[in-house]
């Protein structure tokens, strides 16, 4: 996008990116013009994205909540493994997880305080329309099953036909339609269209469907959203709606089937992934935290308990981490700056003893929260420092990067073969400095000598149509074994036989 201007349809290894809509890459486009070409631009739009659903938590549902209330859902929405895992990714999921939570909290926020009909409505529609933008209309579910069931708990569900509402529904799908019609205008319509209808089905079947991997499923979300999905069950305590107003009520009794009906419903279709069902952490954070400020005390006897088993194995872990990441080191890995590392576990070193020292005046609901967000973070960091560095022993892109900057020649250009959207080489290409082009077959090649990146498995395509010098100067056997990426020294079979080819 930044290069050649192609704003409504996106590229990916030379080819247009039919499968999802653009608005995760006009964002990390943005940054990355803002901020320069590195890493950290580009993720920034996903931090950015989940703060901003924070924001939106805390502030826009006081008056159905009190404060406290609201910052306890704040924290149960940022300190879940998937919220940690998916924020700092240069990927379309947080983004599309914020946009589709705002949509879904700004309507149950302001739908349970009586707030306008044309705000209830128009409002989240906008932001509805925006992650549409991002990705598939899968929120659309969400959205609705929250909203129905909370208008049929309430005994309001024919306001889904008022004016307010058909009118929302109108403006979002101008907006979408904004973006459709230019990119159907430039790209094959019919194309597009079988794209759209392959991506459905896939999700909805699964064509190759793997038993085992189909069982894991369930247990796989569930493990995204600890610890507070644990605890989950407290939405279905007889008293759990007690003292709250009747629109509060309703929405209760309603958002949690809507919730958990959706969840486990979806993951129980072969070929929907666990990450599918992440805009489920909005509304769950949301119902959840009246709940947890009303659970009765021999809960937060227990909820104390665990909390502090989990800061002494945390506290342990500091302990041993040097240890750890000195043996990595020692194998080769790449670890924090010692300084760094350092600080960090003196910091949670020392937070630990804190909370374990506290844990007598730790026992109302807000701090227990905030003890377990502490936790979430502290975990988040100790992973950073151990975990990593051992993993970087595994890690190939960066290196294999690495290496073809190193042994290709001055004032050369790398031309990427017929890559399509095979992410490992997107990847290296990503961390390259080697200048390259995308070529996505023979006939676009240019003439004379260069060096080719290619997938292993297109190499006896590739040798039809060029002809190779030498060995190859790079090979990478990772991600497809005996079929090993390369990069090698080779020349279009047209220009060899065709001097006026190679002239012009």
């Amino acid at each position: 996008m930044l290069e050649d201007g192609s704003w409504m349809v996106p590229h990916v290894g030379g080819k247009p990116f039919l499968r999802k809509p653009p608005l995760v890459q006009w964002c990390i486009a943005g940054s990355l013009k803002i901020f320069g070409y590195n890493v950290w631009a580009a993720r920034l739009p996903s931090a950015l994205s989940v703060l901003a659903l924070v924001a939106v938590i805390i502030f826009a549902t006081r008056g159905w909540l009190i404060s406290e209330q609201s910052l306890v859902a704040a924290i149960v929405m940022m300190a879940q493994i998937a919220t940690i895992e998916k924020c700092r990714l240069a990927e379309l999921e947080a983004i599309y997880v914020a946009l589709s939570g705002i949509a879904i909290v700004l309507w149950m926020s302001w739908w349970s305080q009586g707030r306008s009909p044309w705000l209830v409505w128009i409002v989240p529609m906008v932001f509805n329309a925006l992650a549409l933008l991002a990705k598939a209309p899968l929120h659309f579910l969400f959205f609705y099953a929250v909203v129905i069931a909370t208008l049929v708990a309430a005994g309001e569900i024919r306001t889904l036909w008022s004016r307010a509402h058909l009118l929302g529904v109108l403006i979002m799908a101008s907006i979408v339609a904004a973006w459709a019609v230019r990119f159907l205008h430039e790209v094959n319509a019919g194309e597009a269209g079988v794209v759209w209808r392959r991506q459905f089905f896939e999700r909805v079947t699964d064509a190759e469907m793997n038993i085992s991997k189909w069982l894991m499923t369930i247990p796989n979300g569930l493990a995204n959203h600890l610890p507070w999905v644990l605890f989950a069950p407290l939405l279905w305590r007889k008293d759990a709606a007690l003292g709250q107003r009747t629109r509060p009520a309703a929405l209760l009794r309603g958002g949690r089937w809507a919730v958990a009906g959706c969840f486990f419903g979806l993951l129980l279709i072969p070929g929907v992934q666990p990450r599918n069902v992440q805009p489920l952490v909005a509304p769950f954070s949301v119902l959840l935290a009246p709940v947890l400020w009303a659970c009765p005390r021999r809960f937060r006897h227990w909820w104390r308990y665990a909390v502090f088993v989990m800061t002494l194995i945390i506290f342990t872990g500091a302990v041993a981490a040097p240890f750890i990441v000195a043996s990595a080191v020692g194998r080769g890995a790449d670890a924090l700056h010692p300084a760094v590392a350092g600080l960090i576990l003196v910091l949670i070193f020392c937070s630990a003893l804190l909370l374990m020292s506290l844990r007598r005046r730790l026992h109302q609901t807000l701090h227990l929260t905030l003890w377990t967000g502490f936790v979430a973070v502290m975990t988040m960091l100790l992973y950073t420092t151990i975990a990593v560095p051992w993993m970087s022993l595994n890690e190939n892109i960066r290196p294999f990067a690495q290496c073809i900057d190193d042994r290709m020649p001055a004032n050369s250009r790398l031309v990427a073969y017929s890559l399509d959207d095979f992410a490992p080489l997107l990847g290296v290409l990503f961390h390259l400095k080697t200048p390259f082009i995308y070529v996505v077959d023979s006939e676009h090649a240019p003439d004379g000598e260069e060096f080719y990146l290619m997938r292993g498995k297109e190499r006896a395509k590739f040798e039809t149509s060029f002809t190779i010098s030498g060995e190859p100067l790079v090979v990478w056997y990772a991600k497809e074994g005996k079929f090993p990426s390369v990069v090698v020294r080779a020349v279009r079979k047209q220009a060899v036989d065709c001097p006026a080819a190679t002239a012009r």
